[in-house]
């Protein structure tokens, strides 16, 4: 395989973690993960012009809420009481330019709005991911997959949701305050059955939202245990249906399913509850208003007009309460979903944070590794160097912790013990994406995404050429198997690479990891499903690479090729010259 995939970004890239997005950081930075409340925060800095922008249109928009029962109430009492038809005019005309103006506000509103809140959202997802895929086993063995992706994609489309309601929030207040101040220069009496309604407000606004937020703790952990399960569902399902296995993860999927119901309409109790009560009392104030202002007209204290303002003020006095207790209920989801994302973030945050470049070339060196998991044996792995440009077969049974070794020396995982030096650097001491740079993976059950071969291929990297994608083909023996399909790298391969066969998948995941260009070549049995003429093209291949190669396997073929074969089980001697290292 030639050079030019080294160069111009010619390999294979996860997420940016350059801190471009406003939200990401250092994939493995110390300290703890954000509370709910920085989170939110960085949420709305990142997302503040769209933000300034809705606020200032849900301003206009409540501006313009206010202003129109003043302009009935003046069309009542300048026009239609006073017979006067040109002033009827004048305010009708200026009722119609606020209803417009109003609908220019909302649509503003709404839209930039929409745009923070998608924004911020998209860069906090990245942020999740960022995190995820610098974690290593012990971290991940914390969390489930289906809890994950609950909190990759629930939680992080609740903040954007909130983010999205923030300015309506805001000016919502402001307009509460406002029609208060309006309502109470209407006169004492009215005024004070308008301002008697503050503190039964606020009563009913401080018994609801921790409810609330206890509520929806415990209906996104439902969630979680439910995204469990049909992951269980879907990806088990296959493997234990011979065994009878699948009435179990149906009755599983079932039970987490009448927990979220169950959690769900408990949720649904105290919000209903909530938004009932809210606005019953400027309701309630409305009706008292009426009786009181409707008295006041009959003695001549008071005009029509005033008293359809105040109708209407009292009315939008109650809309107002109803929209902002849906939107702190909102606070209270988003909070909840803070949290959670958070503690993602937070996992593994204690972590050494690689700074150094990694070198170039080198040899790659592990020394009294020690790997502990709870409930087993602590596994002890033999010590380890690999010269630049060496071919180094790993053999040993199933247990001996091949693949462990591997993870190991792609920093991956950490060892309880011991270290791993490429170039003479411990690999903690490196950045994350410079090591994956010079050290590539490839496991042994990899994973396509859905899409094309060749967005498989380049994972991003729209740098690398059709021709380079078609080399590095050639290079893992999968080209007559490309050269075949009509629409060659255009086909598209499936949900998790479902359209190519076991040894298709393996072979293409091999290229993916070639076009990464990387010193150091890290396999993982990634010929267990391919014929013998197959496999002794890949290793003709990988022989002619200028790369250093460790190959962990369980074909004899692969032993053969190598240039040292280091056996994790007993040692055993052979007449084939190779040397073979025991873990004694």
């Amino acid at each position: 395989m030639s050079d030019p995939q080294r160069s111009g970004g010619g390999g294979l890239s996860g997420p940016q973690r350059s801190g471009r997005d406003g939200l990401s950081g250092p994939r493995r930075s110390g300290g703890d993960g954000p509370g709910p409340a920085a989170l939110l925060r960085s949420c709305l800095r990142h997302a503040a012009r769209g933000v300034t922008a809705s606020w200032v249109g849900g301003l206009a928009y409540q501006g313009g809420l206010i202003l129109l029962p003043w302009c009935l109430g003046r069309a009542l009492d300048e026009g239609i009481t006073a017979g006067d038809r040109p002033a009827l005019a004048r305010w009708a005309a200026a009722t119609l330019a606020v209803s417009a103006a109003l609908t220019g506000a909302e649509f503003a509103m709404r839209w930039w709005a929409a745009l923070a809140g998608v924004r911020a959202g998209n860069a906090l997802l990245l942020r999740l991911a960022a995190r995820v895929l610098g974690w290593d086993a012990r971290t991940a063995g914390g969390f489930s997959a289906g809890d994950l992706v609950t909190r990759g994609t629930r939680d992080v489309e609740t903040i954007i949701v909130w983010i999205a309601a923030v300015p309506s929030l805001v000016s919502g207040v402001l307009g509460l305050v406002a029609v208060i101040a309006v309502v109470a220069t209407l006169g004492p009496a009215l005024a004070a059955v308008g301002l008697a309604t503050v503190p039964l407000l606020v009563a009913v606004n401080l018994w609801y939202p921790r409810r609330y937020e206890r509520a929806n703790s415990a209906l996104s952990a439902a969630h979680s245990a439910r995204a469990d399960a049909v992951e269980d569902l879907l990806s088990a399902g296959t493997a234990v249906r011979g065994l009878g296995g699948e009435t179990e993860l149906v009755r599983r999927h079932r039970a987490a399913s009448d927990t979220v119901r169950e959690r769900t309409l408990a949720l649904a109790r105290v919000a209903a509850s909530w938004a009932a009560h809210a606005p019953f009392v400027p309701w309630l104030a409305t009706a008292a208003g009426v009786g009181v202002g409707g008295l006041m007209v009959l003695d001549g204290a008071f005009s029509v007009g005033g008293l359809v303002a105040f109708a209407g003020w009292m009315t939008l006095l109650g809309r107002q309460v109803m929209m902002l207790t849906f939107r702190f209920s909102q606070l209270g989801d988003a909070w909840t979903a803070a949290s959670r994302i958070g503690a993602v973030l937070g996992a593994g945050a204690g972590e050494a944070a690689g700074a150094g470049r990694a070198p170039e070339d080198g040899e790659l060196v592990a020394a009294d590794l020690v790997v502990e998991r709870p409930g087993r044996a602590p596994l002890r792995l033999p010590g380890l160097t690999v010269h630049s440009g060496a071919f180094v077969a790993v053999v040993g049974g199933v247990g001996t912790g091949k693949t462990t070794l591997l993870r190991l020396l792609a920093g991956l995982e950490e060892p309880s013990a011991g270290t791993v030096r490429f170039g003479g650097t411990d690999l903690r001491e490196l950045d994350p994406d410079g090591l994956r740079d010079a050290i590539t993976i490839v496991g042994q059950r990899p994973l396509l995404l859905s899409g094309t071969i060749a967005e498989n291929l380049r994972l991003g990297r729209d740098g690398l050429t059709d021709d380079a994608l078609r080399e590095a083909c050639r290079t893992a023996a999968v080209d007559t198997f490309l050269d075949g399909l009509p629409d060659g790298l255009a086909t598209a391969v499936g949900e998790r690479g479902s359209s190519v066969s076991g040894g298709q998948l393996q072979r293409l995941a091999l290229a993916r990891g070639l076009l990464r260009g990387a010193r150091v070549l890290l396999l993982d049995d990634v010929t267990s499903a391919v014929d013998a003429a197959t496999e002794r093209r890949i290793l003709d291949g990988l022989r002619a690479l200028d790369v250093t190669i460790v190959f962990a396997t369980s074909r004899p073929a692969v032993a053969a090729a190598a240039d040292r074969v280091i056996d994790l089980g007993e040692a055993v001697t052979t007449t084939t010259g190779k040397e073979l290292v025991g873990n004694g």
